[in-house]
């Protein structure tokens, strides 16, 4: 897939500037909602409803395991037709990581495209992505994965 640079993009630090675990850049366009304390997701909209939650999680592999396991589990429960790919190895930007991929049927929206990801940062702590973008949002879809590829880690 070729990647469209973000037109006009505001860089995005988690959980604050002074003291971010990992850092996006995401288009002007697109709604913030921040978490109301670190370890809650923030989530990014697009115009058309494709939505990305990010946070961090502790990096002890027990608790990388079970943020996994209900990552999955939430998917499988708010979510029918669901089919996503094994896990694969990532690296991004010199981030060792894992992601899965997927397609589903949401109630309200329709077909949708779902992706999870895990990548470890410098900090010790995993940042976890949630990707899900109505099937027919092509451009929120396709800004979604140039956000992605911009996660970095200080």
């Amino acid at each position: 897939m070729t990647l469209a640079p973000l037109a006009h993009a505001d860089t995005l630090a988690y959980p604050s500037p002074d003291a971010a675990s990992f850092m996006v850049d995401y288009p002007a366009s697109w709604s913030l909602t921040p978490g109301e304390a670190v370890g809650d997701y923030l989530t990014l909209m697009s115009e058309g409803g494709t939505t990305l939650m990010l946070r961090t999680v502790s990096g002890k592999s027990e608790e990388v395991e079970q943020a996994v396991k209900d990552s999955i589990a939430y998917v499988q429960e708010n979510y029918k037709n669901v089919a996503l790919s094994e896990p694969a190895d990532s690296t991004q930007r010199g981030l060792s990581g894992f992601f899965t991929t997927g397609t589903a049927t949401d109630a309200e929206i329709g077909d949708v495209k779902i992706g999870m990801a895990w990548y470890a940062l410098n900090d010790g702590t995993i940042g976890e992505i949630w990707f899900v973008g109505p099937a027919e949002d092509a451009d929120g879809i396709g800004e979604a994965a140039a956000i992605l590829d911009s996660l970095r880690s200080p």
